[in-house]
């Protein structure tokens, strides 16, 4: 699984209408112990701090704490005052206790470096999901609240995220010591339930939110606004969240994608960290050029050109294969399950790339 916080082309308009004004702040970029950070300071900060966790990572992938904040949800926080940091980690694959420690040693380096936060978040995606609930179950008193986005709860140190695990599972304490709202997609939600239903026979809380639309962490910026504000009011002013069905459908009326053919031409975005595309292509495009949900269908770019299948989220095909699925804002992304689909491409953030139907041999 492969999995990007912040999505590449939403418009800030979407998320707040009125916010024409630049964000203005600084960022400072560095290495902690073992570990990249990235920090974000508003130039007014209101003393809250958002810490990102990231999700698991290729071993081979360089260490980066690449967070984007033009467009995106981020950029609203930066506005509104919030600090925002992420930790690239010490390594990467599929770990959690580094990454608890990594997370509480940016924490520290911010409370030295900027003073205390009045109020601390945590918000984590896929295996970052899982860490942050490990610290919030840990109680170590840095933290404030948690957003935990399709959160790998059968991951653990060295393991993969699948019913095999339950292991892992099951060595969750289940007693949260500050509050945790899980946003996950609907194909995801029922182990998150169980967390949650074990947490209240502990006496303990967890509130579950729904995405409803498949895929993993496949969720949009206004969406994941709206759940931090609900974490906020919560933490702050002791407003616990009830159940929800979480959807802000963000279906574009156009694309930049042009057709000619047989073939859909689209600009890409390439995320460092995990070499996934994301094009600049609507689920409209795909249905002009005859490419339907659960089908195959071709990407390429100058001379390659390789067989993709359009799915739901990275999961739905086998580690080193082609995967594609449509993003909650409406771009189609397109990755390699555990591999990097820019290398084996050959393109660059920028550049052209061409997705077209497999049309069937005649016998």
């Amino acid at each position: 699984m492969t999995y990007r916080l912040s999505l590449a082309f939403i418009a800030l308009f979407a998320i707040c209408p009125a916010a024409a004004e630049k964000t203005v702040y600084t960022v400072a970029e560095g290495k902690l112990d073992n570990s990249l950070y990235k920090i974000a300071l508003p130039q007014n900060w209101n003393k809250k701090l958002l810490l990102i966790a990231h999700g698991g990572r290729p071993e081979t992938a360089p260490l980066s704490a690449d967070f984007e904040i033009e467009k995106t949800y981020l950029e609203e926080l930066l506005k509104r005052g919030w600090m925002v940091a992420e930790t690239s980690y010490r390594r990467n694959g599929i770990f959690v206790t580094d990454g608890v420690a990594d997370l509480n040693s940016l924490f520290d380096f911010i409370v030295k470096e900027q003073g205390r936060p009045g109020k601390a978040y945590l918000a984590g995606a896929s295996m970052g999901g899982k860490i942050a609930v490990k610290i919030a179950e840990e109680k170590p008193g840095r933290f404030d609240g948690v957003l935990a986005v399709g959160a790998a709860l059968l991951c653990d140190d060295n393991g993969t995220s699948s019913e095999k695990n339950r292991k892992y599972f099951k060595k969750h304490t289940f007693k949260p010591g500050i509050p945790v709202l899980f946003v996950s997609n609907v194909n995801e939600v029922d182990l998150v339930k169980e967390y949650a239903g074990r947490a209240r026979k502990k006496k303990s809380d967890a509130a579950v939110w729904t995405v409803v639309r498949r895929g993993h962490c496949n969720v949009n910026d206004s969406e994941m606004l709206k759940a931090l504000g609900s974490l906020e009011q919560w933490v702050e002013k002791g407003v616990r969240p009830l159940e929800e069905n979480l959807s802000i459908e963000m279906r574009r009326a156009d694309s930049t994608a042009r057709h000619a053919d047989d073939r859909v031409y689209a600009l890409v975005r390439v995320d460092p960290a995990y070499g996934n595309l994301t094009a600049d292509l609507t689920g409209s495009d795909l249905a002009k050029a005859g490419i339907k949900q659960d089908s195959y269908f071709n990407v390429g770019f100058k001379d390659k050109k390789f067989k993709v299948f359009l799915g739901y989220h990275y999961a739905d095909v086998k580690k080193g294969e082609w995967v594609a699925f449509l993003t909650a804002d409406d771009h189609l992304q397109i990755a390699m399950n555990w591999a990097n689909a820019q290398k084996e491409l050959g393109c660059k953030e920028g550049d052209e790339v061409f997705i077209e139907p497999i049309v069937s041999e005649k016998k």
